[in-house]
């Protein structure tokens, strides 16, 4: 597989699949005056391809030892032949893109699971915990489950739905069995601590990890409201993965019956990973590698994992984290995209923020909640005397905190270029005014056109301020939309009046300046994590031509695959594409990114890889969660958010992912 290889993953394929479809295969039965029940012996009704699952345990019940069952029996799945395959599959392809918070409230993406036949969402709004469960279908049912601040979800093998969540400094755990939703289920008490994560083990009993004062511990659920608190290690930011193994426990050279049953924790603090493994026979923790960070890096968050059992000595375990490498000599302040907004996003039915309206039922402003800008809009314009002076002016409002160091000022370059730096631009004076006040500038046309500017500068950090424009007007010239009465349309991802384009400083993504690196990078183990290779970097954030553009979010998912004609490792992340235009720096559009790997390699397709779905497809996005099938390691379910139509809430979507 050559490093320039490229990989098909963005097509559609058929409807959203959200549970799986069970098929009645009804067998030949011997005549009979007195009809038998179907058995195990093939007679009667047989249900495929569904796997025959244990049953979950009795919550007020110790666990029963291991082989001791839950006292009932089942008739064999049925598994069909392989068919060999002509054609290997190429990567991973979306599924039909589903919105599952319908929501004017914004949506903070937390976890997804998936079970044998269900799925499940969660997320933080208000303050509050939503579940949205799926039984089978495309519809999704969602519930508040409590109040919170974090929330982690697991399905046993027989799809009991496990929660655990922060609830002001304790972590409480609910189980609804399937047919409940989590919301139904009586919280249970299992430590004070923060940032839960719940896995289920062999026996579909729930332990969650959690930190609690600078250190990791785990609780293992023995019954009722008894939890076994366990430390692990020292760390805040974590991921962990259960596993399952063929290998089979020997104790004392006696082979038991029993299979492996372990945790794979990974930590992201200060400058190293460190990979940890659980051992359920041995109640033991292991360090089983550590990974510095290179000098100049800096890990931005959590490491994700994979694990997939290909026989009793070979499963192969993967980890990836995103670290970026901050540009070492950024222009201060540290500048960046404001937001962009109508004044009265009722117009023109209804009047809102009259007192930033000088006149009309409209006006532009753009704001921040801290954060420095540099920003404006622009428009070029055609000149009606090219022998005569042109004049731009229009009227401003400056508002902010006390303290905060915000001007305004209006420009006009008669060359008509669109770089506000460029020396051709003459400016008005710069002000703050409390009231709406004219700003002007006047100078003689050298051409057919000229553009404007409008623009505001926010030096001082952690003080909210907005700059707000109306009535702009031009001697000289056809100005299109200066009274900001006409439609705001979507550029990039701001909402700016019609006939206008805005542009501003971003500090990271400096032509001048330099950019911020981030990279993907890789490590992988052929033995559950006895022997590890690299660590390798496996995406940047860099164009075909080498030049660093856009920004890789911290969310990293690795994906281990053995359908392709080589094994392979897909990485799951949010890339911020695109260098922004000459003289400009427009926000970069988030959304799903893929980057497939030869397993055990770093032989990967070219960074920063390629995007799941189109930009019409998917809205700018920040965070995403990934979930892999367990019982089919083709498939997983893909959530991740995206802003709403009002550019500062967010939405939260999800696809499922099926190798093709």
């Amino acid at each position: 597989m050559s490093k320039s290889s490229r990989f098909i993953n963005s097509r559609h394929v058929a409807r959203f699949l959200l549970g799986l479809v069970v098929v009645a295969l009804l067998a030949a039965c011997a005549s009979s005056a007195d009809p038998t029940p179907p058995g195990c012996d093939g007679n009667g009704i047989l249900i495929a391809p569904t796997a025959t699952r244990p049953a979950d345990p009795d919550l007020y019940s110790p666990p029963a030892p291991p082989g001791g069952g839950d006292g009932a029996s089942y008739c064999p799945t049925a598994v069909p032949d392989a068919t060999p395959v002509a054609d290997f599959p190429t990567g991973f392809a979306a599924t039909d893109v589903t919105n599952l918070s319908l929501d004017p409230a914004g949506q903070a993406l937390a976890a997804a699971a998936v079970g044998d036949d269900m799925l499940a969402v969660a997320w933080l709004a208000g303050g509050d915990v939503y579940v949205a469960l799926s039984r089978g279908g495309n519809h999704f049912q969602v519930r508040r489950v409590d109040a919170g601040n974090s929330v982690s979800l697991a399905f046993s093998r027989a799809n009991r739905l496990h929660v655990a969540y922060e609830q002001d400094g304790q972590v409480l755990y609910r189980a609804a069995d399937q047919g409940t939703h989590p919301a139904d289920a009586a919280p249970i008490f299992v430590a004070y601590g923060e940032k839960p994560q719940v896995v289920v083990d062999e026996l579909n009993w729930a332990h969650v990890l959690y930190v609690q004062e600078g250190s990791i511990f785990k609780a293992k659920h023995l019954s009722s409201d008894n939890w076994l608190v366990q430390f692990v290690t020292a760390g805040e930011t974590f991921s962990v993965l259960p596993f399952y193994n063929e290998k089979e426990v020997v104790l004392f050279g006696i082979p038991s019956g029993a299979y492996w049953f372990g945790l794979l924790l990974a930590t992201a603090d200060g400058d190293q990973v460190r990979l940890f493994r659980y051992l359920s026979w041995f109640n033991l923790w292991q360090q089983i590698a550590v990974f510095a960070v290179p000098p100049g890096e800096e890990l931005t968050g959590a490491a994700g994992l994979d694990f997939l059992a290909v026989s009793s000595e070979e499963a192969w375990v993967t980890a990836a984290w995103v670290t970026k490498r901050p540009n070492t000599a950024p222009p201060l302040p540290a500048y960046s995209q404001p937001i962009y907004e109508a004044v009265n996003p009722l117009f023109p039915d209804q009047i809102a923020n009259p007192g930033q309206i000088f006149e009309g039922l409209n006006a532009t402003r753009w704001r921040s909640n801290g954060a420095p800008f540099d920003a404006g809009l622009l428009q070029t314009i055609l000149v009606s005397d090219p022998d005569g002076w042109l004049t731009f002016s229009a009227r401003g409002l400056a508002e902010s905190a006390a303290g905060a160091d915000l001007a305004l000022r209006v420009g006009l370059d008669p060359t008509g270029g669109v770089n506000p730096d460029s020396p051709t631009v003459v400016w008005s004076a710069a002000d703050a005014p409390a009231a709406f006040s004219q700003f002007s500038a006047s100078v003689p046309a050298s051409g057919p056109v000229a553009t404007v500017f409008l623009e505001a500068t926010l030096n001082t950090t952690g003080l909210p301020a907005t700059a707000v424009w109306d009535a702009a007007g031009m001697d000289n010239g056809d100005l299109v939309n200066g009274g900001f009465e006409g439609p705001f349309v979507v550029q990039s991802s701001l909402a700016v009046p019609e006939g206008w384009t805005a542009y501003y400083e971003d500090s990271g993504n400096s032509a001048i300046a330099g950019r911020d690196g981030y990279a993907v990078t890789a490590a992988w183990s052929p033995d559950g994590g006895a022997t590890w290779s690299g660590p390798a970097v496996v995406a940047e954030n860099r164009d075909a031509s080498g030049s660093l553009t856009g920004a890789i979010r911290p969310d990293v998912t690795p994906l281990i695959s053995l359908a392709t004609e080589i094994p392979s490792v897909t990485f799951f992340t949010i890339y911020e594409t695109g260098d922004p235009p000459p003289g400009t720096a427009f926000l970069r559009f988030g959304r799903p990114h893929l980057v497939l790997c030869a397993l055990g390699t770093d032989n990967c397709a070219d960074a920063p890889g390629d995007p799941l779905l189109l930009r019409t497809v998917a809205r700018p996005a920040l965070n995403l969660v990934l979930a892999a099938d367990p019982f089919n390691p083709d498939r997983a379910l893909l959530v991740w958010d995206g802003l709403q139509t009002d550019y500062v809430n967010r939405d939260v979507y999800a696809t499922f992912l099926v190798m093709r």
